[in-house]
């Protein structure tokens, strides 16, 4: 029998919120005009992301030859939008890495996999010409944030998608009969509950259907392309992606085809093999 819904919604209540510096940084990031100052006013009220944020600055992914000694600095050298993407990085982190009660080897999963997502993400919107790859970023980074509240409450649940896949539905059918309602719904509930900006939940909420995204279809289209078609990391490189249909909408909204992919995907190991502090964030 279907999960109530009214559960559902309870349980996401019950989760902590999104560091608010993260979402005041993310409402800050989509005003015009903003320069890294205004980002960094906001995250130096918190010690513990201003932390974190430098570590970040200084890993080998970015390679600067002198070390990052402050915010300004790294505002500087980065720029506003990838200082956004560390702060969410960030602040992200606890949510896929500290999941309650989810096994400490899933919990390793999910977040390799979003970082991974978020990379193959910037790298998709760079090939399709996306006005702002690093807000692809940000949306790759948090797409599933529904599949926390799946593995947090819902794990004798699971098992019943699991067995719904093997017997030939899509992961998202799987999970609509099993709960009511599917990770992308419940993701995009759960963004409107943190208080994140509209077209960030609205690609959350539409990144296995982005023809019907209402906010930006291309950013949807743009994520939806970076887990269905790259895949998640794995240990001998890219593993195949989940149970999911592939949008064929998404090829026509970001112009690109199938033959794009193996060049993306070189690149992505790439990024990859650089991109190791990223993960222990």
């Amino acid at each position: 029998m279907p999960k109530s819904l009214k559960n559902i919604v309870m349980d996401m209540r019950s989760l902590e919120a999104f560091p608010k510096v993260a979402t005041n940084v993310l409402s800050i990031a989509n005003q015009p005009g903003v320069v890294p100052a205004d980002v960094i006013e906001v995250v130096q009220t918190d010690a513990g992301i201003t932390g974190k944020v430098l570590k970040l600055c200084n890993s080998a992914y970015y390679g600067f030859q002198r070390e990052v000694g402050s915010l300004q600095e790294a505002g500087n050298m980065l720029g506003t939008d990838t200082l956004v993407n560390l702060v969410l990085t960030s602040s992200a982190n606890k949510f896929f890495r500290n999941a309650g009660q989810v096994a400490p080897q899933r919990q390793e999963e999910l977040w390799t996999s979003s970082i991974t997502q978020a990379l193959a993400s910037r790298l998709i919107a760079q090939k399709a010409g996306y006005e702002n790859p690093d807000r692809a970023y940000t949306a790759g980074l948090m797409q599933n944030i529904g599949t926390i509240v799946m593995d947090r409450f819902y794990t004798d649940e699971l098992g019943h998608v699991i067995a719904e896949v093997e017997a030939g539905r899509s992961a998202l059918a799987a999970e609509r009969a099993v709960l009511g309602i599917h990770h992308a719904e419940i993701g995009a509930r759960l963004a409107t509950k943190w208080e994140l900006p509209e077209s960030l939940t609205d690609t959350i909420r539409f990144h296995h259907d982005p023809a019907s995204a209402t906010v930006d279809p291309m950013l949807a289209s743009t994520v939806h392309l970076a887990e269905t078609m790259l895949g998640v990391h794995g240990e001998d490189g890219l593993a195949p992606p989940a149970a999911h249909e592939v949008c064929e909408a998404a090829f026509e909204l970001t112009g690109l085809g199938p033959e794009d992919f193996e060049l993306l995907e070189t690149m992505l190991l790439d990024e990859l093999r650089k991109a190791q502090d990223l993960f222990t964030a």
